[in-house]
């Protein structure tokens, strides 16, 4: 999913904050409701930024990101592409963009009130993911810009972190969907054998 583009079509609408949260909110409530079509997404995401008018291509930007996030969420689980900068950003705004992207899902299953304990059990391993989403959350990205110089042990960190954060994502959306589909390793033909 290209950042770049995502962005170019939202620049208008800073009340929408970034492509990152966008992405985050559309998964926290495909996570929370998986059933949920994307003309409510839309509709969500333009009513809580009181957006009132959008064009064509802004529409088709977002139908992009609905298919994408949607298939990668519901695929084998390696499809899922996180709306972020790429590696030749700053490192400080790739983690500004990855904390957005983390409080756009908790405010989406927030939204579809997938967190509401009165309504749901929710599994202890997702409330524990969902704390450290939260954390992400709260990247400080002040003191990461008062850093000296960034280098490979910090990129390396901002990548298992970026990893992190989509197993979480996957893992929050198996827990509170659980699919039944066929194992990945039970899906392999079974003339493919493994050395």
């Amino acid at each position: 999913m290209n950042f770049e583009k995502v962005n170019e079509a939202v620049a208008p609408f800073p009340e929408l904050e970034s492509p990152a949260f966008i992405q985050g909110m559309l998964i926290g409530l495909l996570c929370g409701d998986n059933d949920i079509q994307e003309s409510v997404w839309i509709k969500k995401l333009l009513e809580e930024a009181q957006v009132k008018s959008v064009k064509e291509s802004f529409l088709m930007v977002l139908d992009e990101m609905f298919q994408d996030t949607n298939k990668g969420l519901n695929g084998s689980g390696f499809e899922l592409e996180l709306c972020i900068p790429d590696d030749n950003e700053a490192l400080v705004f790739r983690a500004a963009m990855l904390g957005q992207l983390c409080e756009g899902v908790l405010y989406g299953l927030g939204l579809v009130g997938a967190l509401n304990e009165a309504e749901n059990e929710i599994p202890e391993n997702v409330r524990e993911l969902v704390d450290d989403l939260g954390q992400i959350a709260r990247i400080d990205v002040a003191s990461l810009n008062e850093m000296k110089s960034i280098g490979d042990n910090e990129e390396s960190d901002f990548m298992e972190l970026i990893e992190f954060v989509r197993i979480a994502i996957l893992t929050i959306n198996e827990e509170l969907n659980p699919t039944q589909a066929a194992p990945i390793m039970d899906a392999m033909p079974e003339n493919d054998t493994l050395h």
